[in-house]
């Protein structure tokens, strides 16, 4: 898979991820939905160790910075 996530991306994905996680273990988040809660998380860490993100390549959505030459 072509890279497409910018290290800010990455970084957010994985804050969101460790919240998130957080909110389940602190037994916010109720058994139904704990479990969606944990698959919302386990995709935002792999997403972000991957640096590509599938539903950004099905939309297009490119965040990764790339260097430009100065002429």
């Amino acid at each position: 898979m072509k890279k497409n996530l910018s290290r800010n991306d990455r970084v957010a994905r994985i804050v969101i991820a460790v919240l998130l996680s957080g909110l389940n273990l602190s037994v916010i988040v109720y058994w139904p939905e704990s479990i969606l809660v944990w698959i919302g998380a386990g995709i935002m860490i792999v997403t972000a160790i991957v640096g590509s993100c599938p539903m950004y390549s099905l939309f297009g959505i490119n965040t990764l910075s790339r260097k430009r030459t100065v002429s």
